[in-house]
């Protein structure tokens, strides 16, 4: 959906969202104005059934305060988190202000040119590192700067600052693949896709997918300006980098602790001031929170604990954390259980989508009714239950929408999107074949039986369709080469070609398209082992490629000899006449024993 919006419009947006937020900034250090809104009778003034609110035994008055950190706080982190679910990470990527910010230094020609090498240890830990920055951050806020002002402009200051020094000292998104601690939580409410978001997996070669990093020229066009910072960027196709690190420990970790640190981190204010009333009321009229730190950090049953707060907090959050974290990793392992007794088991990678898409849901609610409902009291009640109502039928769509998502299903529609193109361009009249339907109409099986099966399918034209297919996914930027083979395992498997034959076809594409093979492309390399072809073999026009495996066979020339008509699949069928559509349907075709699937596909 935003992903078709021009870049000059996102442009002028996240502009005016850096101004209001520098204005907000500026408003943590000095407000004369928004305090009279807070006033007694006034639309966010406080209130309760007794006009005072309890802390920890007492009963103290309501204030007026200034608004800076509610409007933070309270409305425009929940704005983001909305967004994210209902778009997608490609509205919030294109607008976030920090992300804009992060990239200043590009904008003056003084970002460097290095990046994250995926195989070093920043590679592998970075959601490890987001986590703990996240799980800091939260931290933080409830010690230092939920609403001292002052503090808080501190906090968000030293936040920018640090996303420009990132963005001065690494090329491309770094600060937001690598370090942004907000990037989990992008993660968990927009992964597979948001409510409305786009599919980048069925968009056309060459297109600008997401919220991938693009430029405009002189001519007013808009280039991507990607510098391949990342492997599987979430801004080229989130889904396919979703599918891609579903089964990594960090993923587990970051869906089901999270779930903790929102129970922790509202479940808090309770625990401290020992009434609800603390997180809608007096939170925000506390603008010493330094002083507080080594105070008791607990009041439970009308008894104080002499616990400081500055441990207090961590405690209860590590807890939390951990407690659901290890319910997470139990009801995984009993859904995995019992999807292995039923008839026809979901694979794997679906039982972990699903059990993250629950938790996705349970984390969304928590956060509205825990944190957000109740610092709604100046709407009237009606809307209070519209916004309620609103967010359960959101989320609910959401799980609706993701759940019956599979890395097999994304496959097939990114397999399938590829190789109807491929046919249309081959020289031969498919009409007669499909029984009035147009290619468009063909489901993925469908296309996959046509291509396999077609009388006077050569060799030569499953080999076009195979090269097209591989030279239209390295342009879009969507695979790289090293991984090619792993991720058309199941296309090359219906299309019966050999890891072999394969090679020679990206050998074929170097030759004729060397740009698709620069290293500027592909600056990070996945895990497969890889070696540098040798010199003597090096393309005069191309730089050195590093998509050989270091145990793919010798190299051999592409046999383009035309192979004998498929033989007759239904006995009963009249081999004197063309057949339709129908004779070609998979269910009815007898399937080659070479055409088993994926052993990533394979449910646990």
């Amino acid at each position: 959906m935003f992903a078709k919006v021009p870049e000059k419009y996102m442009h002028l947006t996240r502009w005016g969202l850096v101004i209001g937020w520098l204005i907000l900034i500026v408003s943590m250090f000095y407000d004369p104005i928004s305090a009279q809104l807070t006033e007694s009778k006034q639309l966010f003034a406080a209130s309760t059934p007794t006009g005072c609110y309890q802390f920890q035994g007492e009963c103290r008055p309501l204030t007026a305060y200034p608004l800076g950190a509610r409007i933070f706080w309270g409305m425009v982190l929940p704005l983001s988190i909305i967004t994210l679910l209902v778009f997608g990470h490609e509205a919030w990527r294109r607008i976030c202000p920090l992300s804009f910010l992060s990239q200043i230094p590009r904008s003056l020609g003084w970002q460097g040119k290095r990046t994250i090498d995926e195989n070093s240890w920043l590679g592998r830990n970075a959601l490890y590192l987001q986590f703990s920055l996240l799980f800091a951050g939260l931290n933080l806020r409830l010690l230092l700067v939920n609403s001292d002002r002052f503090l808080l402009g501190i906090f968000l200051i030293f936040t920018i600052l640090t996303a420009i020094t990132v963005g001065f000292l690494y090329d491309g998104k770094t600060w937001c693949n690598y370090f942004c601690p907000m990037a989990p939580v992008q993660m968990i409410y927009s992964e597979p896709s948001g409510l409305l978001g786009s599919e980048a997996h069925r968009t056309p070669p060459k297109t600008i997918t997401q919220s991938m990093c693009r430029t405009v020229d002189k001519s007013g066009q808009e280039k991507s300006a990607c510098v391949a910072c990342k492997v599987g960027c979430i801004d080229i196709d989130a889904e396919g980098a979703y599918w891609e690190g579903i089964k990594k420990p960090d993923r587990k970790l970051l869906y089901y602790a999270y779930v903790g640190l929102v129970i922790g981190f509202y479940s808090y204010f309770w625990l401290y001031s020992g009434s609800w009333s603390f997180l809608s009321a007096g939170v925000w009229n506390e603008t010493n929170q330094m002083a507080t730190l080594l105070q008791p950090g607990f009041f439970i049953a009308g008894q104080a604990i002499a616990v400081p707060k500055l441990i207090a907090v961590p405690l209860t959050m590590t807890v939390t954390a951990g407690v659901t974290y290890a319910i997470g990793l139990w009801a995984e392992w009993y859904y995995k259980r019992h999807n292995k007794r039923q008839r026809h088991p979901l694979s794997s990678e679906q039982v972990q989508s699903r059990m993250f898409a629950i938790t996705t849901f349970i984390a969304f609610n928590l956060l509205f009714f825990m944190g957000v409902r109740p610092t709604l009291g100046y709407f009237p009640v009606a809307i209070q239950h519209l916004l309620s109502w609103a967010a359960i039928v959101i989320s609910s769509l959401w799980v609706v929408k993701s759940w019956n998502r599979s890395m097999q299903r994304y496959n097939r529609e990114r397999d399938a999107n590829l190789l109807r193109r491929q046919l249309s361009k081959l020289n031969i009249d498919l009409s007669q074949f499909l029984e009035g339907r147009s290619m468009e109409q063909l489901k993925p099986d469908e296309l996959y039986a046509l291509a396999k099966v077609l009388p006077g399918f050569s060799n030569n034209y499953r080999l076009q369709v195979y090269q097209g297919t591989l030279k239209e996914a390295l342009e879009q930027g969507s695979v790289t080469p090293a991984r090619s083979l792993k991720v058309f395992h199941t296309l090359r498997q219906k299309l019966e070609i050999s890891e072999e034959l394969h090679w020679s076809i990206l050998d074929k594409l170097q030759a004729e398209e060397p740009n698709l093979f620069h290293l500027s492309r592909w600056q990070t390399q996945d895990s497969d082992t890889t070696v540098v072809r040798p010199s003597s073999e090096r393309r005069a026009t191309a730089e050195e490629t590093l998509y050989r495996p270091a145990d793919r066979p010798p190299n051999r020339p592409i046999d383009r000899r035309p192979e004998a008509p498929p033989t007759q699949k239904n006995p009963d069928a009249q081999p004197d006449r063309n057949p339709s559509f129908h004779d070609l349907d998979p269910t009815v075709v007898k399937p080659n024993p070479q055409d088993v699937p994926p052993s990533d596909s394979r449910p646990d």
